[in-house]
């Protein structure tokens, strides 16, 4: 996983290379995660996550149906062996996720993130959500992608822990 923002308070960065997941950004300077926050990182940013639900979430529950938007879902809270539970949101309809949200503790405190996902497209054989939001109780993103290719080259250093400043 790589991010990469820029706000008006300055360049934000995010980095996961499957063992060492850090942040970096003008507040807090660069810093590396460990303990719950590690595990929900390595946990949220595998790509095939959805279809290895079994294997990253020890306990899975059916907690029933709500709406999400104008969207009827099946709710499931995911337990991790390590890290705080997920609660997923999958629409009845077509199967795909359509909301998650995650609870998350990190020096800055205590965050309940809710991502939605909209705008499903087939990509090479695989439905991608093109439309993303994330809210917080201090900020909202939203992400948009135009263009998903898979299988190419990217040089594994993109994903390495800057050295520190």
């Amino acid at each position: 996983m790589l991010a990469n923002w820029v706000l008006s308070k300055g360049e934000f960065r995010e980095g996961y290379d499957g063992k060492i997941a850090w942040s970096q950004n003008p507040m807090m300077g660069l810093r590396e995660k460990s303990g719950a926050e590690l595990a929900t990182i390595a946990q949220t940013s595998d790509i095939h996550a959805q279809i290895k639900t079994r294997q990253l979430y020890s306990k899975l529950e059916f907690k029933g149906k709500e709406k999400v938007e104008n969207r009827e879902t099946y709710v499931i809270l995911a337990t991790p062996a390590v890290g705080a539970p997920v609660k997923m949101y999958f629409d009845t309809q077509t199967g795909l996720m359509a909301r998650m949200d995650i609870d998350l503790d990190n020096p800055q405190g205590h965050f309940h993130i809710e991502s939605t996902m909209d705008d499903y497209r087939e990509v090479d054989g695989v439905k991608i959500a093109f439309l993303a939001r994330q809210k917080t109780s201090v900020t909202d993103f939203v992400i948009k992608l135009t263009e998903v290719k898979h299988n190419i080259a990217i040089d594994d250093a993109k994903f390495n822990k800057p050295s520190g400043q």
